[in-house]
């Protein structure tokens, strides 16, 4: 399991498509990243993340594929013409 640390930006900088500054809230980031955020002197070490067990959570259900069950699972028939050729 990824341990996540709650951090807050000390400095305006992005994070993915996301930029984050003194104003925005904490936000999670997995322990290494937020160790190496810390260095650059980017962020704060706020805390450990709280939920991060029902993030886990959520985030393999979202993995899982979806099954349908609407799909038919009857074969269509051809005309007759199709079928003379096989």
């Amino acid at each position: 399991m990824t341990d996540f640390l709650e951090v807050k930006a000390k400095r305006t900088f992005a994070v993915g498509k996301e930029l984050k500054t003194k104003k925005s809230d904490p936000f999670k980031v997995e322990a290494g990243e937020a160790k190496q955020l810390e260095a650059q002197g980017l962020v704060d070490i706020v805390g450990e993340a709280q939920a991060a067990v029902e993030d886990d959570a959520t985030d393999e259900a979202a993995d899982k594929p979806v099954i349908s069950s609407a799909r038919s699972t009857k074969k269509k028939e051809k005309p007759d013409a199709v079928n003379e050729g096989s």
